[in-house]
């Protein structure tokens, strides 16, 4: 039983409906270990509002146990129990146990919860691994569990709740007891941040191996190119006088006298039997100059979307007066091809008409923070989609017949050439973008084309507040130091995507890149120009 003195520890646990024995079987398990375990099963009772539990329960959860297998990394599965759970974490201080991956077979895990280290509870020692991780946490915050003899160090005879001590043998016994969970808590907390720095140098290795080889092999093509050229110089000058030569001494057979001047030319051509007079008629050619069509600044796709151009050329990227937690600096120069992108962002509507073929998936939530039935309700129709996942989001674009924009073109399109705070200038405007301030203003989702004295200088609605949208590029935190300086798409591999703009706070600026960015995360999409 737990002590009267403390309150047990509280575990939420997240699991597919296909996993529900051995989760049931985990969940018994932690209970009578003194844990107080959360499970929909066990805990939901009839008639509740089950989704408002389990925010609800999460929220108070001091430790998410989130179960894996395959059948739970099914994409979409589980995921808004999931996304909460990063949510709370991020107000959580850093190194603190709160998220806890756990295979229940040989599986991958998401992407989303790899910087968290895992434990195989398939294995041997895997129960009395996480029992060692919750030990740690219950230790950190005040909270009591029940301890098996094994889970001890050699020696200790402790009993299996922890009460206070009532005389010095008990307190040294307590003391030991305690430095030996903290041990434990600082050992898995070294382990994590080494994996992670691994993991991060491992990244920062392959792009500057990529980089490298491309420089190499550019320089390689391009020595031959140049062999080439000498080859080809020294050829023609050698042998050009003869082929001028051969060329002059070719007998004409017809005897034909040409005049480009003259409108109609006599000639006699030598035949062996008989001798004809022939007209021929010369007619000057007129040279045609071809001047290309101007692309238009605004088209409709055949599916009855809006897209705008966006010239080539160079533009501000980036900001030497963003967060270096956020990777935003240093402000560069990059230059990008012509393109188009989405004069507004994807609606519900247009999202719906690739669901109803099969390629897209519905939003992982029907619902929106402030609007009940949001993606079901036709009133929201013209309201940007929500919910969606960046695999998704990649399949609509396909499907639209674009693709999802760059992150480069992303700012490019919101902060045009000149490096300007905000798609309008560099003073900050309530009244031109849906955003969130000190008095809630504009706290609600409004529709894609509202906010119109806020659109960018090549008008594009949105850029900034309203709902973020995901871009085609990985997110690694210190991709602007080696971000290439024409037509960049992002690093080659990373561990989630990156999410720009957004409803959100006056004080972020267009240089803010975000690789989470909540559950209000919809797209537009772009074109590359013929």
């Amino acid at each position: 039983m737990p002590s009267v003195d403390n309150r047990p520890l509280k575990v939420f646990l997240c699991h597919a409906h296909a996993d529900r024995d051995p989760v049931r079987t985990l969940h018994a398990r932690l209970t009578k270990d003194g844990v107080d375990a959360w499970l929909d099963k066990a805990n939901l009772l009839p008639g509740q509002d089950w989704e408002l539990e389990i925010r609800k329960a999460v929220r108070e959860a001091d430790v998410v146990i989130v179960c894996l297998s395959k059948q739970f990394n099914q994409a979409g599965f589980r995921q808004k129990e999931v996304r909460l759970a990063l949510d709370t974490a991020m107000e959580k201080p850093d190194g603190e146990i709160f998220i806890i991956p756990a295979r229940l077979e040989e599986c991958d895990t998401l992407e989303s919860l790899r910087k968290w280290h895992w434990v195989d509870l398939f294995e041997d020692d895997g129960y009395e691994m996480l029992m060692k991780a919750l030990r740690a946490r219950a230790n950190k915050i005040g909270a009591t569990l029940q301890t098996k003899k094994s889970w001890l160090p050699l020696g200790n005879t402790e009993p299996s709740v922890i009460k206070k001590p009532t005389h010095s043998f008990e307190k040294s016994e307590q003391e030991k007891l305690n430095k030996e969970i903290s041990d434990t808590a600082n050992r898995i907390k070294q382990e994590m941040k080494r994996q992670y720095r691994w993991e991060n140098f491992l990244s920062n290795v392959k792009y500057r191996l990529s980089v490298i080889y491309i420089y190499r092999l550019s320089i390689f093509f391009f020595s031959i190119a140049i062999a080439l050229l000498i080859f080809l110089v020294f050829y023609l000058q050698k042998n050009l006088p003869k082929l001028t030569q051969a060329l002059d001494s070719t007998p004409n057979p017809n005897q034909i006298s040409t005049d480009v001047f003259a409108s109609t030319k006599t000639f006699t051509p030598i035949l062996a039997t008989t001798t004809k007079t022939l007209t021929l008629t010369i007619t000057p050619t007129k040279i045609v100059t071809i001047t290309p069509t101007p692309l238009p600044t605004e088209i409709t796709t055949d599916k009855g979307v809006k897209m705008v151009l966006v010239p080539a050329g160079d533009f501000i990227m980036g900001s030497n007066d963003g967060s270096e937690f956020y990777g935003e600096k240093p402000a560069h120069t990059a230059y990008l091809d012509t393109f188009y992108i989405d004069k507004y962002e994807v609606s519900i509507a247009m999202y719906k008409e690739c669901v109803g073929t099969g390629l897209c998936d519905p939003p992982m939530n029907p619902n929106s923070d402030t609007y009940y039935g949001y993606y079901g309700d036709s009133k929201y129709a013209n309201y940007p989609v929500i919910d969606v996942s960046w695999k998704n989001a990649f399949a609509y674009c396909e499907w639209f017949g674009g693709r999802l924009p760059s992150e480069a073109e992303w700012e490019k399109s919101a902060r045009g050439t000149d490096g300007r705070l905000y798609p309008w200038g560099n003073s900050f405007d309530t009244t031109k973008a849906n955003i969130i301030t000190t008095d809630y203003l504009h706290f609600y989702l409004q529709p894609v084309d509202t906010f119109s004295d806020g659109k960018s200088i090549y008008g594009v609605f949105n850029m900034f507040g309203n709902a973020s949208e995901w871009v085609n590029d990985w997110y690694v935190a210190n991709y602007y130091l080696y971000t290439p300086l024409r037509n960049p798409l992002g690093p080659s591999t990373g561990s989630d995507h990156v999410v720009r703009g957004g409803l959100t706070n006056e004080d972020k600026i267009f240089s803010r890149r975000e690789s989470y960015g909540g559950r209000r995360i919809g797209f537009r999409c772009a074109k590359s120009t013929p």
